[in-house]
């Protein structure tokens, strides 16, 4: 008997350890969740389109009439049932036309707010829709079908059976509504003359098909430039060269451009969040050291999807002229030599009295201070520059020495306009011996007395004579 008793507890023992380690089975799950990745600060909503139906040649229908109308519409079926057959199987289903369903149903159905995960007790498809400030998502359709359910956790490994509900898993793309420009240039510092190149970054966005407007350009407004090498400009989509396809508009007079990027736009959003990056180069000009560039993209005429502007800057110096007892000297005239005392004078352009802005193309190469003593040359890179007077004041001599001033950036980069300041004393005229003073005057009074006497010795010589 005891034999027995022992035998039953092993039994016993050997029967719970085989049930812990077997699948529990349980009848059906009656819930599923709908979870949303790469989209953990969106708002989200879902709202269902299709639901299941056993009445249905599919088994499926649409929860009303109106969204039924957007996917045979879309799908060009002749009734509810074929729209929906020509979804099946969900792996061929044509891509643009899915879209353009979901896009014209979301018009016709209500949406609640959604948690992530979301829990649904009925199978179907349900649209859902992120919103997140910054960018633009695609709209996304959620399948919660029937099939057998498998769930391992810490309490051990439940399967359910079939029709259970499926959960979904989606994953959101998103595209950021924002325009991103640079300008190539080490330093963010150019001389007028420069050749600079820029480059202009924006995303193709997502765009409903039922949105009345699907366009998508994509502009570009300069000042102190001008555009130029038009032919080496590109555009490149997601790294592929498609410039030919996308023809810049130049507006020369304006400093602006513009180009239709609408064809990148369809149904699918197959091209939603591909970078666009648009490279072109620019002459500089500008007469106030400071280079602005905006791009925008969006509709036509609108900004959209993003804007941004960046400056790019120039230096200037500026010499002050002064005579003895700090008196400002007018009209004193020097050359500039970048880098070297001994190198090519630079060349100007005239702005106002006093102010020179530098000009490759001139031929002007000595600058003159105005009433108050000054002399600003501006449109200057980087470096070290040498003043040398070439010519004086009235009343004062020509300083042999070269003032000089250097323009550097703090940093990395150039977040202003440089400026520096430099001077230069000179001396006034030294004063001369006199060469026709009273020393003569002198000479000729004691000139004249001795011819005087001598004339008067002579006319008494002779009158003794006659004696």
């Amino acid at each position: 008997m005891k034999k027995m008793r022992k035998i039953f507890a092993v039994l016993l023992t050997l029967a719970m350890v085989f049930g812990m380690s077997m699948t529990s089975f349980a009848a059906t799950k009656d819930t599923a969740t709908i979870t949303v990745n790469n989209a953990d600060k969106a708002a989200l909503t879902y709202a269902q389109v299709i639901k299941a139906d056993q009445s249905t040649e599919t088994g499926w229908a649409f929860v009303n009439t109106e969204v039924a109308n957007a996917y045979k519409t879309a799908f060009k079926a002749t009734d509810d049932q074929a729209a929906i057959k020509a979804m099946l199987p969900a792996a061929n289903v044509d891509a643009n036309k899915l879209g353009a369903a979901q896009a014209k149903a979301a018009n016709h159905v209500t949406f609640n707010a959604m948690a992530n995960p979301q829990t649904v007790d009925a199978a179907g498809v349900y649209l859902v829709k992120a919103t997140e400030v910054g960018y633009t998502y695609n709209i996304m359709s959620a399948y919660i079908g029937f099939g057998e359910v498998t769930i391992t956790g810490e309490e051990g490994t439940v399967k359910y059976d079939y029709p259970s509900l499926v959960d979904a898993e989606l994953g959101a793309k998103k595209t950021p509504t924002k325009v991103e420009k640079e300008a190539v240039d080490t330093d963010n510092v150019v001389a007028t003359g420069d050749i600079l190149t820029y480059k202009v970054k924006t995303n193709v966005p997502f765009i409903a098909p039922t949105d009345t407007n699907k366009t998508f350009w994509a502009y570009d407004e300069l000042t102190g430039a001008e555009y130029t090498e038009k032919e080496t400009a590109t555009i490149t989509l997601s790294g592929e060269n498609v410039t030919t396809a996308y023809p810049i508009n130049w507006n020369t007079d304006k400093a602006k451009f513009s180009v239709d990027l609408s064809n990148m736009i369809n149904d699918a959003n197959s091209n939603a969040g591909k970078e666009v990056v648009i490279t072109y180069k620019v002459k500089v000009t500008a007469n106030n050291d400071i280079i602005t560039n905006k791009a925008t993209a969006g509709h036509k005429g609108t900004t959209d999807f993003g804007s941004t502007e960046i400056k790019v800057y120039q230096g200037n110096i500026t010499l002050t002229k002064t005579g003895e007892n700090n008196v400002k000297l007018p009209n004193a005239g020097f050359e500039v030599r970048k880098d070297s005392k001994d190198s090519k004078a630079l060349t100007f352009k005239k702005l106002a009295d006093g102010v020179y802005k530098y000009d490759p193309n001139s031929t002007v190469t000595e600058v003159f201070t105005k009433a108050d003593g000054t002399v600003k040359v501006q449109g200057l890179d980087v470096g070290t520059y040498y003043f040398k007077e070439k010519t004086a004041p009235e009343g004062y001599s020509v300083n042999q020495d070269q003032a000089e001033a250097t323009l550097a950036v703090e940093g990395d980069k150039a977040a202003a306009v440089l400026t520096a300041n430099t001077s230069m004393t000179d001396t006034k005229l030294s004063a001369l011996p006199s060469t026709g003073g009273i020393g003569t005057t002198i000479f000729t009074i004691a000139g004249c007395l001795i011819m005087i006497a001598a004339a008067g010795l002579f006319f008494a010589s002779r009158k003794k004579t006659n004696k």
